[in-house]
C-alpha cells in the first residue's frame, strides 16, 4: 500500500484523497472492509441483548437480576470506553495495520467465550475483553479511513460506515434473537466468527504496512481536550442511544411480551431506520451543521416519550422508528465534528476519545435508569429519558442561536 500523507482538516471538499491512487480493485475492497468494520462491535450488543430476559432467569440468584443480565451488556461497553482512553498508546501513526490484525484477533476470541459454559463473573470478563479490543480495532480501522480518504469523501464514508454497522445490527440482532429463541442465549457468540473472516480479507488487501506521514503545523498545538463539550455531550447521547437495546426488553416484558423473537425486532427495526438516516448523514451534515444534533436529541426524545406511553407493541414499534432517526445522526456527527477539529497528528488520540465518550454512556445507561426504574417503573423510565433528550435539544438550539456567525458553535 502507498504511503500516507497527512492533509489538514481545514482541506477543500474537492480535496484529493491518497487512496485515489491505489488500484480499483484494493480502493474498493479497503472501503469494504473500513466500512464493515463496525459490524464487530454491534455484535457485542447483538449477541446478549435478544437473550437479557433468559440471562436474567440464569443468574436471577444474584440480587436485581435485571441489573446484573445489563451488566452482561455493559461490561463491553465499559471495556469501549477505557479502551478509548488509552487507544492511542497502541495505535499509532506507523503501526495501523498490526494493531488493525491484532485487536480483530483478540475481539474474535473473546466474542466466541460466549459460547463456553462461563461462570458469571468470568463471562464478565470475557466482555470487558471484548469491548477493549474492539474499540482498539475501531480506532485503528477509523485512522485507516481518515489517513486515506478526505474532504466530502471522508464525511459521506463515515455515514456510510454507520449506515452499515446499523444494517449489521439489524441482520445480526433477528439472528441473534432466533437463536436465542431455539439455543439459548450462549448461542449467539457463534457470530463472533465474523470479526474472524474479516481479519482473514484483511491480511489480503492490506498487504503493505501503512504509514501516516505527520506534518507538523499550527494545530498540533491545540489540545484536543478543549474540545470536551463535545466529548460530554457524546456520552449523554449514548445513555439515550441504547435505550432500545438495554431496556426496551423490560418494557416489553412489563407489557407481556416474553417472546426473544419479537423482542429482537425492535431494536433491529431502530437499527434498520437508522441505516437510511445514517446514508444520508453527508447530505444532512453539510446543510445543517450543529443543529444536525439539536434534531438528533429532539427526535430520540419524543420517540422514548411515546414508547413509554405507547399501550400496544405495534405504537412501540412506530415510536421506535422515530427514535432512529435522530440515532442513526448523531454518532456520525460526534466522530466527523471532531475530526474536522484536530490535525492529522492528533487522530488517533481524538477517535479514541470519542468511542470512549460513547461506550462509556452505554455503561452508564444502566446505573443512571436503575433509580428511576425502581421507583417509578419502566415506563416512567423511557420517558423521563426522552425528556432530558428533548431538553436537551432544546438548549443546543438556544447555544447556537446566541452564537450565529460564529464559527463551529456546537
Amino acid at each position: 500500500m502507498a504511503t500516507v500523507t497527512g492533509t489538514g482538516d481545514d482541506a477543500p471538499t474537492a480535496a484529493a484523497s491518497p487512496a485515489d491512487a491505489l488500484p480499483s480493485w484494493r480502493r474498493l475492497l479497503i472501503i469494504i472492509i473500513l466500512l464493515t468494520g463496525g459490524i464487530k462491535s454491534a455484535l457485542a450488543f447483538t449477541t446478549v441483548v435478544p437473550g437479557l430476559q433468559l440471562i436474567a432467569q440464569e443468574f436471577s440468584s444474584s440480587g436485581d437480576s435485571v441489573l446484573s443480565a445489563q451488566f452482561v451488556v455493559t461490561l463491553a461497553p465499559i471495556g469501549m470506553a477505557i479502551s478509548g482512553l488509552v487507544a492511542g498508546l497502541f495505535v499509532s501513526s506507523t503501526n495501523l495495520r498490526g494493531m488493525m490484525f491484532a485487536s480483530l484477533a483478540v475481539c474474535t476470541l473473546a466474542g466466541l467465550m460466549q459460547l463456553l459454559p462461563l461462570n458469571y463473573y468470568a463471562l464478565l470478563a470475557s466482555r470487558f475483553v471484548l469491548g477493549f479490543s474492539a474499540v482498539v480495532a475501531d480506532v485503528s480501522m477509523t485512522s485507516i479511513l481518515a489517513a486515506q480518504f478526505a474532504g466530502a469523501t471522508r464525511s459521506k464514508l463515515i455515514g456510510y460506515r454507520h449506515g452499515i454497522s446499523s444494517i449489521g445490527t439489524v441482520t445480526t440482532m433477528l439472528l441473534g434473537g432466533w437463536l436465542a429463541q431455539n439455543y439459548g442465549w450462549r448461542a449467539p457468540g457463534i457470530m463472533f466468527l465474523i470479526p474472524g473472516v474479516m481479519l482473514l480479507i484483511a491480511f489480503f488487501v492490506f498487504d503493505k504496512p501503512i504509514t501516516l506521514e505527520r506534518k507538523l503545523d499550527s494545530k498540533d498545538r491545540f489540545s484536543v481536550w478543549q474540545l470536551w463539550p463535545l466529548f460530554l455531550l457524546s456520552l449523554i447521547l449514548s445513555i439515550g442511544h441504547t435505550m432500545p437495546s438495554f431496556q426496551m426488553p423490560f418494557l416489553l416484558k412489563d407489557n407481556g411480551i416474553t417472546s426473544a423473537v419479537l423482542v429482537s425486532r425492535v431494536p433491529a427495526l431502530s437499527a434498520a431506520v437508522s441505516i437510511l438516516a445514517a446514508f444520508a448523514f453527508g447530505y444532512v451534515y453539510s446543510r445543517l451543521g450543529g443543529w444536525t444534533l439539536v434534531m438528533s436529541s429532539t427526535l430520540m426524545g419524543i420517540g422514548f416519550i411515546g414508547a413509554g406511553f405507547a399501550p400496544t407493541y405495534e405504537l412501540i414499534l412506530v415510536c421506535v422508528v422515530i427514535e432512529g432517526i435522530g440515532a442513526g445522526w448523531n454518532m456520525p456527527f460526534f466522530l466527523n465534528r471532531i475530526l474536522d477539529r484536530v490535525s492529522p497528528g492528533q487522530q488517533n488520540y481524538s477517535i479514541g476519545l470519542v468511542q470512549s465518550s460513547l461506550f462509556l454512556g452505554h455503561f452508564l445507561n444502566p446505573l443512571i435508569t436503575a433509580p428511576v426504574r425502581l421507583n417509578l417503573g419502566i415506563h416512567a423510565t423511557f420517558v423521563t429519558v426522552g425528556g432530558a433528550l428533548v431538553a436537551l435539544a432544546l438548549l443546543m438550539g438556544i447555544w447556537i442561536t446566541a452564537n450565529r456567525g460564529r464559527p463551529n458553535a456546537l
